[in-house]
């Protein structure tokens, strides 16, 4: 399923979609950079939303900003922390990424001379039995 799709059956903004990737969804993203979503996966998280046993950040902060709510600040504080720790792993990916990349790039450099050099004594083989 593409994101599109999830928030079509979700009934939730392709934001929200995005938000829940790494959380509730774990999608898998193709050549071209496209993320496929797991149906079994949505339909499970579509269910929890239904039933209630799952509550999205969105619907939950209108309680966070009521002043009367006896947890207010604690709530938006461990809120705080966590989108700041979610930002930390999403930093960490990054330069993770960066660095697979770089070493894929170097990989198949190698690869690329070592398939070039093992053409030439080849031929040179060949060549010599001529």
């Amino acid at each position: 399923m593409t994101r599109q799709q999830v928030a079509k059956r979700l009934g939730k903004s392709l934001a929200t979609v995005r938000r829940l990737e790494g959380v509730r969804l774990r999608p898998l993203q193709d050549s071209r950079g496209v993320h496929h979503f797991d149906p079994d996966e949505v339909e499970a998280l579509a269910r929890d939303i239904d039933s209630g046993s799952v509550a999205l950040w969105q619907e939950l902060r209108a309680g966070f900003e009521d002043p009367t709510a006896s947890d207010h600040g604690n709530a938006c504080d461990r809120c705080t922390e966590l989108e700041q720790e979610a930002g930390a792993l999403r930093d960490l990916l990054e330069q993770q990424r960066g660095t697979h990349r770089r070493e894929l790039t170097a990989l198949q450099a190698k690869h690329d001379a070592e398939a070039h050099e093992l053409a030439t004594q080849v031929n040179d083989l060949l060549a010599t039995l001529d």
